[in-house]
């Protein structure tokens, strides 16, 4: 009896603990559930603010590389994602501009010793040389300087050093990269013979070192002035230091006003298109020339960054320089006794083909008597007026023909569109 007792407690006893069991169970699978959907959920919500976070700042950035280039139309873009979408699906436009100088380039603001400047900049810049090939054989055309601008490689120099006489034939440029012994090619992207300036890419795997470019129009009389350069074409990584002698020079070049820099830092031979350096380690220009001659010493110039920085960006972006006025006419100034019965003044010596001046009815032979109110005594007048207006200006031209006065309308061109 007391066996069979014990037998019949066990049993509810039992089923007391399978019950139990099962609840506990229940809860443990309703808890890891839980769990797992919220886990789910985090995560798509994390991946939900990390793709709205990549889409934000890829629209900020294209927005910034459009508005670096063109910062002076600020009204015509108040939604920069809408507005490049429009410049996009518009069939004239031109290619979305991607390198901007200003994302390109750091920020220092310490003045550095000339060791320091040297330490700094002379890693970015480079010695190039210009390799002739004739018959199979390789000559050594010349050499010069360049600096990277950015660390996939691209490099700017002189346009002069980089781009040979149409007699040179086949050529191409080398580059000795920093830290490389061996050179490599570099392909020209493209150069300016109005400002002297052209941009080089080379391949690498590598990011380079680059320079930041400074504010050339702050740069004072009397500042430091530090030249890195390739002189004489085999005497790499030479520095010459100076001052600057006068901040602004003008010289015309190639019918166009530009400005220069003038330094008594010595510039050599080779030295062509390498850095000219402020006290902060920016480079504020790029060395272009000296003067030779037994009455003068220590005349070296450059090119002041500011004066050309779009136009290196414009050469990245679309190969060639753009936005730049035009007229498409070639000026000739004759003078009163030049033959028998010739009238003083500014001719018409040459007009392009669907050019500006072609399309506003200019013909060789007018003589313009003024342009935009300015009366022109001099070519040089027409060249301050041009280049005082926009791509897109509409200016007045009053011409002599025939010996009675016209007035002509005309809309001032893009020089990109002489070099289709």
């Amino acid at each position: 009896m007391e066996n069979g007792n014990k037998e019949q407690n066990s049993v509810p006893e039992r089923s007391r603990v399978r019950e139990s069991k099962e609840k506990t169970y229940k809860y443990a699978v309703i808890v890891l559930s839980v769990l797992l959907l919220a886990c789910v959920l985090f995560s798509g919500f994390q991946t939900l603010y990390i793709f709205r976070m990549n889409t934000g700042l890829e629209g900020t950035l294209s927005y910034t590389r459009y508005y670096n280039i063109y910062e002076d139309n600020e009204d015509e873009f108040e939604d920069p994602i809408e507005s490049i979408e429009q410049a996009k699906n518009t069939p004239t436009a031109l290619p979305e501009p991607w390198f901007s100088i200003e994302e390109a380039s750091s920020v220092n603001k310490n003045r550095l010793s000339t060791v320091e400047i040297v330490k700094l900049v002379s890693p970015a810049t480079v010695s190039l040389s210009i390799v002739g090939v004739e018959n199979g054989e390789e000559t050594k055309l010349g050499s010069g300087t360049g600096f990277i601008i950015a660390e996939d490689g691209y490099i700017v120099t002189n346009q002069h050093v980089v781009v040979a006489d149409s007699d040179a034939g086949k050529y191409y440029v080398n580059v000795i990269l920093p830290g490389e012994k061996t050179p490599v090619r570099a392909e020209i992207i493209g150069s300016d013979a109005q400002t002297d300036i052209a941009v080089l890419k080379v391949k690498t795997d590598k990011k380079l070192p680059c320079v930041t470019m400074g504010d050339s129009d702050k740069v004072q009389a009397g500042e430091l002035a530090v030249a890195i350069g390739n002189a004489m074409g085999s005497l790499d990584d030479t520095v010459t230091v100076g001052v600057i002698s006068a901040p602004v020079r003008e010289i015309n070049r190639n019918g166009y006003y530009v400005q220069i820099m003038q330094t008594d830092a010595a510039i050599n031979p080779g030295n062509s298109g390498g850095p000219l350096i402020n006290s902060f380690g920016e480079v504020i220009g790029i060395t272009n020339a000296k003067i030779v001659s037994s009455t003068s010493e220590s005349l070296g110039f450059a090119i002041p960054v500011n004066s050309v920085k779009k136009v290196i960006e414009s050469i990245i972006n679309y190969g060639k320089v753009v936005g730049r006025p035009y007229l498409g006419i070639s000026l000739k100034y004759v003078s009163a006794d030049a033959y028998f019965g010739s009238r003083e003044g500014i001719y018409v010596a040459d007009v392009v083909s669907g050019g500006p001046g072609a399309k506003a009815g200019l013909k060789i032979g007018d003589i313009i008597l003024k342009l935009d109110g300015v009366e022109i005594k001099e070519t040089s007048d027409i060249i301050r007026v041009r280049d005082s207006h926009e791509v897109g200006d509409k200016v007045e031209v009053v011409i002599e023909r025939n010996g009675k006065e016209m007035t002509l309308t005309m809309e001032i061109g893009d020089s990109a569109d002489d070099n289709k």
